[in-house]
C-alpha cells in the first residue's frame, strides 16, 4: 500500500484532488516509468465498463485526468495532465 507524502496531501488540497480519485488511477491507469497516468481517453472507457463508478470517473474527466508520481512505497506528488508532462 502507498502512503502519501506531506508534499502530495499537501498538493491534493491545493488541486482539488481527492483519495478516491488517486486511488482510481492507481487502480486503472498506466504506468509510465515513475508514475501512473489516467487520461480522459481511459476514463470513457472506464465509464462504459464500469458504470457503478461512473460517478467518480466523472470527477477524473472533469478535471482531465490525473497523474500520480510514486518512489518506492511513497506518493510524492500528484497533478492534472498537461502535454510534455506526461510522456516520460
Amino acid at each position: 500500500m502507498l502512503q502519501f507524502t506531506k508534499h502530495a496531501l499537501a498538493r491534493m488540497n491545493q488541486r482539488g484532488i481527492t483519495k478516491d480519485m488517486v486511488e482510481l488511477t492507481l487502480d486503472y491507469g498506466r504506468f509510465v516509468k515513475d508514475k501512473v497516468v489516467l487520461g480522459r481517453k481511459e476514463i470513457k472507457k472506464l465509464i462504459e465498463k464500469y458504470p457503478a463508478l461512473k460517478s467518480k470517473l466523472l470527477k477524473l474527466f472533469d478535471s482531465k485526468g490525473l497523474v500520480v508520481v510514486f518512489e518506492n512505497d511513497y506518493i510524492i506528488t500528484v497533478y492534472k495532465p498537461q502535454k510534455g508532462l506526461i510522456s516520460g
